[in-house]
């Protein structure tokens, strides 16, 4: 089924101010963002799911039954065509975390950091050793980081974005980019916020002005007219 986030704003002019363009195999990347072991789930003992059971049965659901599973059939389409991947690690260095903003130490010290079980990629999930692995301590992957740096070592001019959450390191990522020069993509059914709601209005807010946002079937159809 097709994705049309025009019908989630009936009265925006997405056909004057929406941007628009076609995914080229050989300048696109798929980038994955935070799907770690510890943090593209809410653990049921963590005092969001005690207080929201609702909001972490929702993620976890929708990251176990749609984001995982098409994750995979991205990585396998872009892996057997030989196209660009690279992964995106959040999370602090050190165990303490204060090299964090200070949004982020007011949460206290952390539970998984860079060498901890958690702070990995989802297993099933697991980066090649030619893929690049970006690790950051903010929600834009683009922030502090070398990934642009990389992508345009790469020849890559155009992003098919995935993973956790769609309102904050997805869209602050899919937004920079833009910013940045890139196509940005959204892959909608790809990624997962803490309600349907939040994880909409995202989408809106990227689709209006800055990219695209469609589904895995539609991202691979366009692809596969290319290769």
């Amino acid at each position: 089924m097709g994705w049309d986030i025009r019908q989630l704003d009936l009265q925006w002019p997405f056909e004057l101010l929406a941007t628009d363009f076609r995914l080229v195999p050989e300048t696109v990347a798929l980038a994955v963002i935070d799907m770690q072991a510890a943090t593209c789930r809410i653990e049921p003992e963590s005092e969001l799911a005690r207080k929201h059971p609702q909001l972490a049965s929702y993620l976890n659901d929708r990251v176990e039954q749609l984001v995982i599973p098409n994750i995979q059939r991205l990585l396998e389409f872009f892996r057997g065509r030989g196209l660009k991947v690279v992964f995106v690690r959040t999370g602090p260095i050190t165990s303490h975390g204060d090299e964090r903003a200070m949004r982020l130490r007011k949460k206290g010290r952390p539970k998984h950091y860079r060498g901890t079980p958690g702070y990995e990629i989802d297993e099933r999930l697991r980066p090649r050793e030619d893929e690049v692995v970006v690790d950051k301590l903010t929600a834009g992957a683009f922030t502090a980081s070398y990934l642009d740096h990389a992508l345009r070592n790469m020849k890559v001019n155009s992003l098919v974005i995935t993973g956790t959450v769609t309102d904050m390191c997805v869209f602050s990522t899919a937004r920079t980019a833009a910013e940045l020069g890139y196509d940005s993509l959204i892959c909608e059914d790809a990624c997962a916020a803490y309600s349907q709601r939040s994880h909409e209005q995202a989408l809106l807010m990227h689709a209006r002005r800055f990219g695209r946002v469609a589904r895995t079937d539609q991202v691979i159809t366009e692809l596969s007219g290319h290769i």
